[in-house]
């Protein structure tokens, strides 16, 4: 028969508590305070993971929305610029065309401007040549006869004339005098038809002096104070000369 001594049984009943005592303290304890806290990190790590991953979902809409969106935008943006290009491209064509217009218009004028000029220019310029050569070739042909003719014919002209109103505007008091510009030296036979017909027509005393101007070619110029009577060749070629310039 086994010989069991129940003081060694207690005894080592004891031991194995006071074992299992210190292990469960020092070790078994500690070991489920790590692997707690161990679960509890995988725990936050999953959750904080799970938390990231629809986090990173939101991000990835908001990106894909905000994506569209531009696209969109750049789209719309897009249209605008070529409404605006178009509309510039079309208010350029208009402004083009009118540029245009006024420079044809300004064009035209100037062309119809210097047309004008260069026609008065050449019509005075053979006015010029026309009267030079007239007044040259009857320079050349005037004799005697020609110029008494011419002096007749002045005379016939004064004594038509309203001579009154030739001496109107001189001062009042004064003696009047006249000038008689002749293209040849006047005969007496002329000084004294044409001091009768002054005294006859002007009922005044007058004082007459003579001078002789050969530019005139033929006839003579009475000169008053104010007026002038031009029965001159010369001044009968400037006349035509004159109409033939501002003749349209």
């Amino acid at each position: 028969m086994l010989d069991l001594n129940i003081s060694t049984i207690l005894l080592q009943m004891a031991n194995f508590l006071i074992l299992a005592f210190v292990l469960y303290r020092f070790l078994f304890q500690p070991l489920k305070n790590v692997l707690q806290k161990r679960e509890d990190e995988i725990t936050k790590a999953i959750d904080e993971a799970q938390v990231a991953k629809h986090e990173a979902e939101e991000t990835r809409e908001r990106y894909e929305e905000k994506s569209n969106n531009i696209d969109a935008e750049i789209a719309a943006r897009k249209n605008e610029a070529r409404i605006v290009i178009e509309r510039t491209r079309q208010q350029m064509l208009r402004d083009v065309q009118t540029q245009i217009k006024e420079l044809k218009s300004q064009t035209e004028e100037s062309i119809d401007k210097l047309r004008e000029e260069s026609l008065l220019q050449h019509k005075e310029e053979i006015g010029n040549m026309a009267a030079q050569f007239s007044q040259g070739i009857l320079t050349d042909l005037m004799s005697k006869e020609l110029q008494d003719q011419f002096q007749k014919e002045f005379l016939e002209k004064i004594g038509n004339l309203d001579l009154p109103s030739y001496l109107k505007g001189t001062k009042p008091q004064e003696r009047n005098s006249v000038k008689v510009i002749t293209a040849d030296k006047p005969s007496t036979t002329f000084t004294n038809a044409l001091k009768k017909i002054l005294q006859t027509k002007l009922s005044e005393d007058i004082d007459i002096t003579y001078q002789v101007d050969p530019g005139l070619v033929a006839g003579a110029v009475l000169r008053f104070e104010n007026k002038l009577v031009d029965g001159s060749l010369l001044g009968q070629i400037n006349l035509l000369k004159k109409k033939y310039q501002e003749a349209k």
